[in-house]
Formats: structure tokens, C-alpha cells, sequence
């Protein structure tokens, strides 16, 4: 803000009318420039003296302690809420993440969940007879022998029907 449009807008702050971002940039203003807080103590002593008066009020002692202990409540609210924002915004931000890294974990663990499901279905069970046959079909001492008799005009028996031959001799 420039000094003009801090001078302009000293009654609305005196007032309590300017709008929040209004107000934090008319007090960062007034901070630093020496000839706009003369006149903002000028008008608060004017207008607050005017007021006591017509209220029947005792008068006030120092307008400018109470002008400056105004100002500093109102910008640590500002910064306050500001911060809170901030913060707010950063919360969240860390929240959506999170959630986002959850649920992409969790899609990849039930995608690879499908894809091990439609492995096993594809393997069936020849990929076990083919693996298995020779440890699972071995006999005992000798004793029992697992006689499968496969012929080319018969159809070739499944691993579970060979599993179920097999206990049917045990």
C-alpha cells in the first residue's frame, strides 16, 4: 500500500471496517512509515477522545499505548490465522498423500493377488503332475507299485485322478 491509500483508509480501520487482508496490509504499512502513524495517532486520539466523552467515559491517559496494543492484537491474530491456514493446507496435503500411497499399495497388492489367481488357473494341474509325479508316485519299499495303464485309445488320467489311484493302493 502507498501512503495515499493508508491515509484514505485510517477512519474504516479506527471503525473496524476494513476487510482482513485490508487490515494486515494498513498495519504492515503503518509499522514502518513514520509520517502515516502520526496520522493514524492523530485520528485514534481525535475519535476515541470523541467517543469517551459522548459515553460519558473516563478519558483515557495514553491513546498511543492503546492504539499500539490494539495494532499488535491484530496482527498476531492475523499471523495466527494465517498460520492456522497454513497449516490447514499442509495437513491435508500430507493426508491426500498418504491415502493416495494406501491406495496405490493396496491396488497393487490385489492386482497381484488377480494375476497369481490366473496363474494358478493356467497351470492347473499339469503343471503339478509334470513337477510332482515322480516324488508323489514313488513306491514303498517295493511293496505297492502304482500301475497306471495309459493307452493310446484311453483317455490319459488327470493328476488327481492318478493322486486318488494312488491313495486308493496306500
Amino acid at each position: 500500500m502507498i501512503c495515499l491509500e493508508v491515509q484514505s483508509k485510517i477512519i474504516a480501520y479506527i471503525e473496524d471496517k476494513l476487510k482482513k487482508e485490508e487490515k494486515t496490509d494498513f498495519l504492515n504499512h503503518v509499522r514502518v512509515c513514520a509520517d502515516c502513524r502520526e496520522e493514524l495517532d492523530i485520528y485514534y486520539t481525535m475519535i476515541e477522545g470523541m467517543r469517551q466523552l459522548d459515553g460519558n467515559l473516563p478519558l483515557s491517559k495514553d491513546f498511543s499505548k492503546a492504539l499500539d496494543e490494539r495494532m499488535e492484537r491484530e496482527l498476531k491474530t492475523s499471523k495466527h490465522k494465517k498460520g492456522f491456514l497454513r497449516y490447514s493446507v499442509l495437513a491435508v496435503a500430507v493426508l491426500v498423500l498418504g491415502f493416495g500411497i494406501f491406495a496405490y499399495a493396496n491396488f497393487l497388492n490385489l492386482l497381484h493377488e488377480d494375476e497369481q489367481k490366473k496363474l494358478k488357473e493356467a497351470q492347473g494341474e499339469y503343471y503339478f503332475s509334470n513337477t510332482f509325479d515322480s516324488i508323489i508316485f514313488e513306491a514303498d519299499d517295493g511293496e505297492r507299485t502304482l500301475n497306471i495303464s495309459i493307452s493310446t485309445e484311453e483317455e490319459t488320467p488327470t493328476f488327481y485322478e492318478k493322486v486318488r489311484k494312488y491313495k486308493v493302493l496306500r
